[in-house]
């Protein structure tokens, strides 16, 4: 049996989350809850940076001392092989889709989307490289392989003719900071903290091709020339492996900086203030492998209007408003217009969203994510 120690040590490969993403908010608050879930349990966490909030008993931080991706990840594997080869630790668990070999213990690999497979034409040379030949190889190498939805398995299934049995999709959550209700003066701190317009539409997510903000832009302008002059806020990080922070210059080009603000990367704390603040998230993205912004806002009272895309429809069923072409600067005018003027609509899917944000549940997502960690630790 693998599994010889009744209390096991994890390692976890953590890196690269201490910048805003979708997928630091999934890996720092599985780690956060995995660890109070199994408190005799050790978990070794690989990270980038130190995190303070990451301090308990049974954790032990490894920080990474590169930052030069290629010699990080080098540097990963090299800590990887050696407490696997001592049996140091008893799993190891890439939680960030960067993967390795852990041989003689097992090892679980998380995949937050392929979207560059299904989308090439948005990612460079390496990127594409990396996907089509590393990828493939660091899933054959995992025991286990966690999908964090549906279709990121059917994507799994179909670009790498993976077998279905072999991933088990559990999904994500609301970070944490989402539990505490807005006050009002809240939402005021927020506004004057980032210069805010009283009403504004809000997109969340990285500054990536694959997001698709052009679409969005073009539709402010196609408003503003019709005179429906609506304010855009976009918060969010620019994203050096695939880069759209060309869509500032066509906010420019098409004289709209009076009515688009980018205001960049924002903090946890200020997030649920931020989208409690909108009249709407309008999330237009070309694929997504869960779309985390969708149900952060949901969980807010918010409504959305979304691309029907990649796991978005998975993900937020009938709680929003999906635009099929995701192309369609006029698609999402009309959605946005139906929202703005259609109060029956917009209670039903604040009440909707409501609902759904409460199943998403850290709780019961790390409790799941423990049950693979014990298969993994039982098999011979």
């Amino acid at each position: 049996m693998r599994g010889r120690r009744p209390n096991p040590t994890i390692l976890i490969d953590a890196t690269d989350i201490d910048r805003p993403s979708g997928a630091r908010t999934a890996v720092y608050e599985l780690l956060r809850e995995m660890v109070q879930q199994e408190p005799t349990w050790e978990f070794r966490v690989l990270l980038s940076v130190a995190e303070p909030e990451l301090r308990f008993p049974n954790v032990r931080q490894i920080i990474v001392p590169v930052r030069n991706r290629v010699l990080e990840r080098i540097w990963v594997q090299v800590v990887v092989t050696a407490l696997a080869l001592t049996r140091s630790v008893d799993l190891v668990h890439f939680a960030r889709t960067l993967g390795g070999i852990a041989w003689p213990v097992p090892s679980v690999l998380t995949v937050f989307d392929l979207t560059t497979i299904v989308h090439p034409e948005l990612y460079g040379v390496a990127a594409r490289l990396y996907w089509r030949r590393v990828v493939p190889t660091l899933l054959r190498a995992a025991d286990a392989i966690i999908a964090i939805s549906e279709n990121v398995r059917n994507d799994l299934v179909q670009q790498y003719h993976f077998p279905r049995e072999r991933v088990t999709v559990i999904y994500c959550a609301p970070q944490s900071v989402f539990d505490i209700r807005v006050s009002p003066e809240r939402l005021v701190e927020i506004r004057d903290k980032f210069q805010l317009p009283e009403k504004y539409l809000l997109f969340v997510g990285l500054l990536a091709r694959k997001k698709n903000l052009s679409t969005l832009i073009r539709a402010i302008h196609l408003q503003a020339i019709n005179g429906q002059t609506q304010h855009l806020v976009l918060a969010g990080r620019k994203y050096s492996q695939s880069d759209d922070a060309a869509i500032l210059d066509l906010v420019d080009e098409l004289g709209l900086r009076t009515l688009v603000h980018y205001i960049g990367p924002v903090p946890a704390e200020d997030l649920p203030g931020l989208y409690a603040g909108a009249s709407m998230l309008v999330f237009p993205s070309l694929h997504e492998g869960f779309g985390i912004p969708c149900v952060e806002a949901m969980k807010c009272g918010v409504p959305v209007v979304a691309a029907r895309s990649g796991a978005i429809p998975e993900v937020v069923g009938d709680s929003a408003l999906l635009i099929d072409d995701p192309t369609d600067p006029k698609a999402f005018v009309d959605a946005i217009q139906r929202l703005s003027s259609e109060k029956a609509l917009r209670e039903e899917l604040i009440q909707r969203g409501l609902t759904l944000a409460s199943r998403y549940s850290w709780p019961r997502i790390a409790e799941a994510t423990l049950a693979l960690y014990k298969s993994c630790l039982k098999s011979p």
